[in-house]
């Protein structure tokens, strides 16, 4: 009995770091739409202000959960946290796989997002052009906080103590159900990002390293903020 609490514990606290990260996360961004705490404001525009806002909060938490992992196993911990774009061994798939998933993603995250960019009349204007450096950050830095929470912390975590597939599965649920309210929503927003992660978690594994799932996460982010850019531009 002992050493199922143990082995329970050593599995628990990576799922619970992640999943106390990502709900913080989701927590914070409800208070601030409701306005219970301030922005910081930089923009004229008041969602621009509301995701900057969000960003600086979910990087500091970022930030929290790799100190977190680091005193809990600091050989895992180096062991990953690195960029690694080649597969671990002779069989280096990954340089396949990996185009091909970011393309494959990224045409289907524009599909997706163009519909909604016509249909509230974004535009490609000054406007857009301004907003850009703050597309490319906000694509960055949410593209860090949500792997750290949901693939390194996972991935780093659980390895040597459950099979690869299943942290895939961990990663790839935990990333799906995180984007009900997320961009897709719904059920379709669950699964889609629940693949996505499963993905993105086998290429931790498989490379030991974050490159892939930094790269292609941050060009989806890239597409659906670029998107939402274009919805406030078209507005002027």
């Amino acid at each position: 009995m002992g050493k199922i609490i143990s082995r329970l514990k050593c599995i628990g606290v990576p799922i619970l770091i992640s999943m106390s990260g990502l709900l913080s996360i989701a927590l914070l961004a409800h208070f601030l739409q409701k306005g219970l705490f301030s922005l910081w404001m930089i923009s004229s525009y008041p969602m621009v202000n509301l995701t900057f806002t969000i960003q600086i909060l979910a990087l500091l938490i970022s930030f929290i959960a790799l100190g977190l992992m680091y005193l809990y196993n600091k050989k895992s911990f180096k062991t990953f946290f690195r960029l690694g774009l080649s597969s671990s061994g002779k069989n280096n798939s990954w340089s396949i796989y990996g185009p091909t998933v970011a393309a494959a993603f990224t045409i289907g995250t524009i599909m997706l997002m163009s519909a909604g960019v016509i249909s509230q009349k974004g535009s490609v204007n000054h406007s857009f052009f301004a907003l850009l450096p703050l597309v490319l950050l906000f694509s960055l830095t949410n593209a860090w906080s949500e792997e750290i929470l949901s693939r390194f912390v996972i991935v780093a975590g659980l390895d040597g103590k459950m099979n690869p597939v299943t942290i895939c599965w961990i990663s790839g649920i935990i990333f799906g159900v995180a984007h009900l309210q997320g961009t897709p929503s719904g059920l379709f927003g669950v699964i889609a990002s629940g693949t996505l992660g499963w993905l993105l978690a086998k290429s931790v594994i498989e490379t030991k390293g974050l490159g892939w799932a930094l790269l292609i996460h941050f060009l989806q982010d890239l597409v659906i903020f670029g998107a939402g850019a274009m919805i406030i531009a078209g507005q002027e």
